[in-house]
């Protein structure tokens, strides 16, 4: 378990050892990297940010706001998680990589580093349609913008709802990447759990199997995505 009290505050995450070594290291070379430079000056390798599950042969990247990148299954995994427990080793490195972009973001705040992450297109939230400024009232197309706009307002309105009620619902789903190798198992719109297709599956198959688990995860994310913008 991680209590990092290096950026004034503390955050908590529990991890196996050889993760522990790993965020400790990560962050210290993140200290090192902002405590001589001036607020504002870049600061590299931060894009891609790596973490593996507990036995070292499951990896995930993500970017600095937690986005997903990659995902890596190197060799050995077969004896290590074996085909019954990479689907969870995936998930678990994808926790433990985000959990360590929370920490850069920490610490980057700190010292007064920008962490700005990507944010939604909130004019289009929900909406397909985009926003336009109302003209002056006196003006001949102020009455049809005017009704455009409350329609717009209904939508946005009756699209949030139902995402809310998707999301809220508890109704499990899966999303199979496209060589049927991985599943992502969804309640709602939030990742709970995950498989792979054993039979058949080899060792030999870890960067197939890699890329499929990266291409399902994407798309569960795509979904939460869509929920929110049709």
């Amino acid at each position: 378990m991680i209590h990092d009290h290096e950026a004034g505050v503390t955050a908590t995450m529990t991890v196996s050892d050889m993760q522990e070594r790993d965020a400790r290291r990560f962050v210290e070379n993140i200290e090192d990297m902002v405590s001589g430079s001036r607020p504002g000056d870049p600061t590299p390798g931060l894009d891609a940010i790596e973490g593996s599950d507990s036995s070292g042969t499951v990896y995930c990247v993500v970017g600095l706001g937690g986005s997903l990148l990659q995902v890596g299954i190197v060799e050995g995994w077969w004896d290590a998680v074996g085909p019954h427990g990479v689907a969870a080793a995936v998930l678990e490195s994808l926790r433990f990589a985000r959990d360590k972009a929370g920490l850069a973001r920490i610490v980057l705040n700190h010292h007064g580093h920008s962490s700005a992450v990507s944010e939604p297109g909130y004019q289009t939230l929900f909406t397909s349609e985009p926003h336009r400024e109302l003209p002056p009232y006196d003006s001949p197309d102020f009455p049809s913008e005017l009704s455009r706009k409350v329609e717009r307002a209904a939508q946005i309105l009756a699209n949030a709802e139902r995402f809310a009620r998707e999301r809220d619902s508890g109704v499990r789903s899966e999303i199979t990447g496209p060589r049927g190798l991985f599943r992502v198992v969804l309640s709602g719109f939030a990742v709970v759990g995950a498989a792979v297709s054993e039979q058949g599956l080899r060792a030999a198959d870890g960067s197939a199997l890699a890329a499929d688990a990266c291409d399902a995860l994407l798309a569960a994310r795509r979904r939460f995505e869509d929920g929110e913008t049709r």
